[in-house]
């Protein structure tokens, strides 16, 4: 059976599914009950100097998946969280992971006070309300290197510019990278009443869930081409498919908060088993083997507008279940079928892909090659 224990700046984890920052670390016996689900890694909410004035309500799933939430930082002063629910938290002898935020002052009493109760394994810190400037943030990471000396991962926001220049300006200085946070601010409301779903004031929150998930591949991808430092990545895993691309692009581990809000938390055990069984069924012994895969692959497509061989869809009938998902989504009208047999008509198809990106059976590839 394939072996998921991972070693990450020498902390040693079960398995490279963990908690995120969030409501499903917000105390200890929250990561615990995540420890119980088969967490591999526990990551507790984020605290900062100030607590929390979290607005009500705070979290909505405006579509099946994903979630808007007003949530912010932890509520509990910072004293006890370190001293008494981080230590609580090492009873389900996990490697614990603080949270912290948000400004170079915060993460220097942070920083200290973690290193003195000696409750966490390693610290990641959030840029989510900050300025993310690289010179702002290389002063905020040093604030807490220089005060806590475990292991600390940055955790970095989709909303970064230019992410070369932080990483240039972060990568002496953190031990690695989480990508990414939430996406936002973003906004929903109901048409009737025109109340907005969050009860902040302007009915703005941050967007999580399966809607991100393709960002949080970019950024994995991006900081793992760019730094030799490790990855863990976050953002819009619903099933074990999501966890492999996530390791595929290049990243060590992987943390989940919204699909553990929705289906509970025994979901990172299942996701763990789920993946064993997939990296047996491919090939794969190790998460290192599968580690970086994409970034690895030998055939890259050629850009069919500037050279090379155009892409028309072929099918598999033995996996087609003439659902009409591909002929519905196909803008050009370019396929049809007729008796059951697939019809393209090339003089209208693009290439575009879409028809095998929507096929839930997988029997549409892009694989038939006309010279141009």
């Amino acid at each position: 059976m394939a072996d998921l224990r991972i070693t990450i700046c020498g902390i040693e984890f079960p398995n490279p599914i963990w908690t995120a920052a969030g409501p499903t670390g917000k105390d200890a016996a929250m990561l615990l009950r995540a420890a119980a689900g088969g967490a591999g890694g526990l990551v507790a909410k984020t605290i900062s100097v100030t607590p929390a004035r979290v607005p009500i309500p705070n979290i909505a799933s405006p579509f099946a998946g994903s979630l808007l939430n007003a949530e912010l930082w932890s509520e509990m002063d910072y004293r006890p969280f370190i001293e008494k629910e981080l230590a609580m938290a090492r009873t389900a002898h996990l490697p614990v992971i603080a949270s912290v935020g948000y400004s170079p002052e915060d993460l220097a009493v942070l920083g200290k006070a973690l290193e003195d109760a000696g409750t966490a394994d390693a610290v990641e810190f959030s840029i989510h309300y900050v300025e993310k400037d690289a010179a702002h943030l290389r002063q905020t990471a040093l604030s807490l290197k220089q005060n806590f000396n475990k292991p600390v991962f940055a955790k970095l926001s989709p909303a970064i510019q230019d992410l070369s220049s932080v990483l240039q300006a972060l990568d002496d200085i953190v031990d690695g990278y989480v990508a990414i946070n939430s996406l936002g601010p973003a906004l929903d409301f109901d048409i009737v009443t025109l109340r907005p779903s969050m009860g902040s004031q302007d009915g703005r929150g941050w967007l999580s869930g399966r809607a991100i998930l393709p960002i949080g591949l970019h950024f994995v991808e991006a900081i793992s081409s760019l730094s030799k430092k490790p990855v863990i990545g976050v953002g819009g895993i619903r099933r074990v498919e999501d966890v492999v691309k996530y390791i595929m692009a290049g990243a060590s581990a992987v943390q989940i908060c919204s699909l553990a809000i929705l289906k509970g938390q025994n979901v990172y055990g299942k996701l763990a088993r789920q993946l064993a069984d997939w990296m047996d069924k491919h090939g794969y012994a190790t998460i290192e083997d599968l580690r970086g895969v994409y970034q690895r692959r030998t055939h890259r497509p050629q850009h069919v507008l500037e050279q090379g061989p155009q892409l028309y869809p072929a099918i598999s009938y033995d996996l087609c279940t003439y659902c009409d998902l591909c002929t519905k989504s196909c803008v050009h009208f370019a396929i049809r079928f007729q008796d059951k047999l697939f019809l393209l008509d090339r003089s209208k198809c693009v290439s575009c892909g879409l028809c095998a990106s929507v096929c839930p059976t997988a029997a549409f590839d892009m694989t038939v090659q006309v010279e141009v």
